[in-house]
């Protein structure tokens, strides 16, 4: 169990994050705990399918702060800081117009997305609308801290936010604003972040713009090749689109052909599956800048994803086999009530949401190297699932057998891509 041995500042950084996603998702759990409690199911299944749809919208923001934490990784070990400042500035300016234009989409689609989702309310879509504009623009100051590998300043963040959004969703519905309230606890906690996160980025900001004044450089009137950053945007955009396809697009078909109550039964299930999904991110946000700020040292990349992926692999395990052996009480403790109709839901969506998280860790490993061939079967995965489930519909169970399916292949394929290169090269 050598490998298991992290290095001292391996332990502390993983360590710092896993309190502060570990604070995170427990603000998010007593949000999404406090909502399903409070919120009837069909309101519930109204918040959770538009959460689901902001996860996927959002991929481009996500895109956004990998490809960040990507070049400030990169900058930051080369000592050129007057690159990271023009690097966030130029993003931050790009994404406000993203997400501008995307709430103006939103606004404008508010009719079809009411009539699609079966959601009556078109103010929920407005304020849903809103979030989604501060979601295109929190990845980059998020991006910048994550690169620098300023863990305790991103973990605060974390924590800021879901203590915000859990205070103020609890407001709101206790005023009676019921799903209104609980989307627009979300966008009002992002509002709030976007300026603490930039607040601590300004202390970078100030020491980069010393130095380009201290220190000339020829390069500062151009900084870097931004066709750089837009070339690693299709890989990253791809991989995250693709992913969140997979772990959501389930809940949205369902809401669509499936009756409400049915719909509202599956969200709750995936609410408690998706805790699985959740726990290797602290290993992700620590992970990927170590491997990016590491050039051709495919061994030492390799060392590192298999540390990762017994760390992930092991807590994800011990907590499906819990919700697999015990749905009934699980369920219990976190909505407070016992819907026999979700107990067999949430032994397939455990299943499913351990292969999906131990193949994300390895997605990460495959988009902070230059080989693509990963993205074809990911690709051509997402779309099977989709047309499966479109075609193979006739009960709940039989959609969640399809998604297992795939989320096995999503691991099984990607684990050997990943390890295909060391076997060769020791040949």
């Amino acid at each position: 169990m050598k490998f298991l041995k992290f290095n001292d500042e391996f332990i502390r950084h993983t360590g710092l994050m896993f309190f502060g996603v570990g604070l995170y998702n427990l603000f998010n759990l007593l949000y999404h705990l406090f909502t399903v409690r409070s919120l009837s199911p069909i309101d519930y299944g109204h918040l959770n399918t538009l959460l689901a749809l902001f996860m996927v919208i959002s991929v481009p923001s996500n895109t956004v702060q990998t490809t960040i934490t990507k070049f400030v990784s990169s900058f930051h070990v080369q000592g050129k800081y007057d690159r990271v400042g023009v690097l966030l500035r130029y993003l931050f300016l790009l994404m406000s117009i993203v997400g501008f234009f995307l709430f103006l989409l939103i606004l404008l689609g508010s009719s079809f997305l009411s009539s699609f989702l079966q959601i009556p309310s078109h103010s929920l879509i407005i304020v849903f609308g809103v979030s989604l504009f501060f979601a295109m623009v929190i990845p980059v100051p998020w991006g910048g801290l994550q690169g620098l590998q300023r863990f305790g300043s991103l973990a605060f963040n974390l924590i800021v936010n879901g203590g915000l959004k859990l205070v103020l969703v609890i407001l709101f519905v206790r005023l009676g604003l019921g799903a209104l309230g609980a989307m627009g606890a979300i966008a009002l906690s992002y509002f709030i972040v976007v300026f603490l996160s930039f607040f601590l980025l300004r202390g970078f900001l100030s020491r980069a713009k010393g130095i380009s004044t201290k220190e000339p450089n020829p390069e500062i009137s151009n900084p870097f090749n931004i066709s750089e950053v837009y070339h690693y945007f299709f890989p990253v955009g791809i991989t995250l689109l693709c992913f969140m396809v997979l772990t959501s697009v389930d809940l949205i078909l369902v809401k669509h052909f499936f009756t409400p109550l049915e719909a509202g039964y599956y969200s709750v299930a995936q609410m408690v599956g998706k805790i699985i999904l959740f726990l290797p991110l602290p290993i992700i946000m620590v992970m990927f800048p170590k491997l990016s700020s590491m050039e051709s040292q495919r061994e030492k990349k390799l060392k590192i994803l298999e540390k990762s992926l017994w760390l992930s692999g092991f807590s994800c395990t011990i907590v499906a086999l819990i919700c697999i052996l015990f749905p009934s009480f699980v369920m219990k403790i976190l909505t407070g009530e016992v819907y026999f109709k979700c107990v067999p839901l949430i032994r397939y969506f455990s299943v499913n949401m351990t292969f999906f998280s131990v193949a994300l860790i390895i997605l990460y490993y495959q988009i902070s190297t230059n080989k693509r061939m990963f993205l074809y079967p990911l690709f051509l995965l997402t779309l099977i699932q989709i047309g499966l489930i479109i075609i193979f519909h006739k009960t709940l169970i039989q959609v969640l057998m399809t998604v297992s399916i795939i989320a096995f292949c999503l691991f099984v394929i990607n684990f050997y891509l990943s390890y295909r290169p060391l076997k060769k090269k020791g040949n």
